[in-house]
């Protein structure tokens, strides 16, 4: 027993002698895809003599496989690069984390750093817009990089509702490019994205998906108006509502509509301002004759319009007055026929021809006594008195004298006053001398006035009541000139200011309308071809008032004034060599509140601050229900500066160009 032991620890002692160490000096990465390489290098050193296999076995979650064997006879320290392809067909479907188990024999030797093995894509958008329009050419453009953070070279394959799209990721980017369809419902849509990597063989190492949501605006495509009934008799009310239709006629509410009933010749004889769905009423008038009259729907450029019928209406009213019956057309047509009258038991037949609106009045007689009088709708008990019954028909000459002769006798006697009062409120010479002189001179600067606007203006501009055109939010800046009478006609150098103010507007793409004292310049977007004009606007004033300031400088006829900026609703309607426009709500009024209010400041309103990128320094100012505020300056923002720059230095250039045409002449 003693000499086996001893054997058996000498045998150990060789094994242990004869033992090979072994290390990576290369580690593996950190993230592995498939389709990658990992590529290691195992440091086998040797004791002596070394006879075994080597084996390394890559060990995930999910399972285990050997990707090497090797018998090694060796004697001394070798590198062994070990290359294991990250492919199904050589590892399976082994994924998550991972490490490379290395035996000697059946015994583990050295386990690698741990590792992950992924088929994983990582799918990012580009500069992602979260809404479109039916009809949009929509381009959606992205990244695709595998978690071990190299590009992706695969196939996209996209989807959105029914409609399908593929295409190629290069160099991790991809570009999807489709229009959508013009009657895209509107709404969330569902896009699904794949993107995928795979061998010539068609089968997936990577994949990635990506799902997000498309939203699809509702866009008014048509206007329609919906009338309670195509026909209806006068004094009724007319029942009705704007439909504004989406992409797919699908309704859209909520939305403001300018509604406006035009007679047979197409005149407008009532506005309505409404909202889609909601219901509007229009009172036809009583005496208003047969005809077809239109209801018209303005809104989002769109317009459309509904006709209905005023039908005949022959209509008779009654009234008694003690003995006197008046009989009135209030229908809507001439009246041919006869009336029946009742008095009692008896009727008389009273043949009428009346035109609309016209009367005719009976005098009543009967035997004395009470009795039922029924004449149309119209039943009343009367006392009468008489020999017989008998309907006797009012001469209208004799019923109409007697006003005419009181209408007569007092204008006599209004003539007798006004003369007895001239006689004996007779004024002093000198003062009927001097009162002839202040008359006179009011009426020459009236004369003048009338006759003589400010300017000459080339472009022809209109304010319009009713106009169909472009509807736009526009900056409105108001002059309110308060010495309107002393410079109306223009001499002291009064009329080239204001051609002056007007040049500079229209270098802006504005144009000027000019309404009694009030000068007007307007910024629609129709014509500035932009939509931000509140920056110009403010610019545009500051330039005026510094006219204005140096003309009061220069000239002994001064301009008193004050300036606005505003902003609101217009809409624009441009033919050639005249612009008509309208103004929406309470835009011009409140201009001119803020401008008369103003002396020789501009006032900037509070609705123009809330729609201006820009701030500026002024103290509030309220005029009644009205805020403004007081333009000392306007914030000069480095992102603005170069264009505030470039719009004074522009001004400034005019402005010596002007005064060295003056020198010169």
């Amino acid at each position: 027993m003693k000499k086996i032991l001893i054997t058996l620890i000498l045998g150990l002692f060789l094994v242990s002698f004869v033992s090979a160490g072994m290390s990576f000096s290369i580690q593996p990465h950190s993230v592995y895809n498939f389709g990658d390489k990992i590529n290691t290098t195992l440091d086998i050193s040797s004791n002596g003599e070394f006879n075994e296999i080597i084996s390394i076995n890559l060990k995930c979650g999910n399972g285990e496989v050997q990707v090497y064997k090797e018998f090694l006879s060796l004697s001394e320290n070798i590198q062994k690069n070990v290359m294991v392809p990250v492919v199904k067909n050589f590892i399976g479907n082994l994924s998550g984390e991972c490490k490379l188990d290395v035996f000697s024999g059946n015994k583990l030797e050295i386990s690698s750093s741990l590792f992950k093995v992924s088929n994983s894509l990582k799918i990012e958008f580009l500069n992602w817009k979260d809404s479109f329009t039916p009809n949009e050419q929509i381009r959606i453009e992205g990244s695709a990089i595998k978690e071990n953070g190299n590009n992706v070279d695969g196939t996209y394959f996209a989807t959105i509702d029914d409609n399908n799209f593929s295409g190629e990721v290069n160099n991790g980017e991809f570009s999807i490019s489709f229009k959508s369809p013009s009657d895209f419902l509107a709404g969330n849509h569902k896009f699904i994205l794949k993107i995928t990597e795979e061998e010539k063989n068609g089968e997936i190492l990577n994949y990635g998906e990506k799902v997000t949501f498309l939203n699809v605006l509702q866009v008014p495509i048509s206007i329609e108006v919906v009338l309670d009934k195509k026909d209806i008799l006068p004094g009724e009310k007319l029942k009705g509502k704007v439909v504004l239709h989406d992409q797919t006629g699908e309704s859209i509410p909520r939305v403001e509509v300018y509604v406006a009933v035009k007679n047979n010749n197409g005149e407008i004889i009532k506005k309505i301002i409404s909202k889609t769905e909601t219901p509007f009423e229009y009172l036809v008038e009583k005496n208003q004759s047969p005809s077809i009259f239109q209801v018209s729907a303005y809104s989002n450029d769109l317009i459309n319009g509904a006709d209905f019928n005023i039908l005949e209406n022959r209509e008779i009213s009654s009234e008694i007055i003690n003995r006197t019956l008046t009989l009135t057309n209030t229908g809507n047509i001439f009246y041919e026929g006869d009336l029946i009258l009742y008095i009692g038991l008896d009727n008389v037949s009273i043949p009428l021809s009346l035109p609309v609106g016209g009367y005719e009045r009976y005098t009543l007689s009967a035997p004395d006594g009470d009795y039922d009088i029924t004449v149309g709708s119209l039943k009343k008990r009367v006392s009468l008195s008489g020999n017989a019954i008998q309907v006797q028909k009012i001469n209208q000459t004799e019923y109409s004298f007697t006003p005419f002769i009181w209408t007569f006798v007092l204008v006599v006697l209004a003539f007798g006053a006004y003369f007895i009062f001239k006689k004996w409120h007779k004024p002093h010479t000198f003062a009927r001398s001097k009162k002839q002189k202040n008359v006179k001179k009011i009426s020459e600067i009236r004369s003048v006035h009338e006759s003589i606007p400010v300017f000459d203006s080339k472009k022809k501009v209109e304010l319009s009541l009713s106009i169909v055109g472009t509807k736009q939010n526009a900056t409105l800046g108001c002059i309110s000139i308060k010495n309107y009478p002393e410079i109306s006609s223009g001499q002291g150098n009064v009329k080239e200011t204001f051609l002056r103010i007007e040049q500079i507007v229209e270098e802006n793409k504005g144009f000027v309308y000019q309404n009694e004292s009030y000068l007007f310049f307007i910024l629609a977007p129709a014509i500035t071809r932009t939509f931000k004009n509140q920056k110009v606007g403010v610019l545009i004033s500051q330039q005026i008032k510094n006219i204005l300031n140096e003309h009061n400088k220069k000239f002994k006829q001064r301009i008193e004034f004050g300036i606005s900026v505003n902003y609101g609703t217009v809409i624009t309607k441009i033919e050639s060599n005249k612009i008509q426009f309208m103004s929406l709500g309470t835009l011009i009024t409140t201009s001119k509140k803020l401008a008369s209010f103003s002396l020789g400041e501009i006032i900037v309103s509070d609705k123009l601050l809330e729609n201006m990128e820009e701030k500026i320094k002024g103290d509030l100012v309220q005029v009644g229900s009205l805020k403004g505020y007081k333009l000392e300056n306007l914030v000069d923002k480095n992102s603005h500066s170069t264009f505030i720059k470039g719009f004074l230095a522009r001004q400034e250039r005019d402005k010596l160009k002007e005064t060295n045409s003056e020198k010169k002449n």
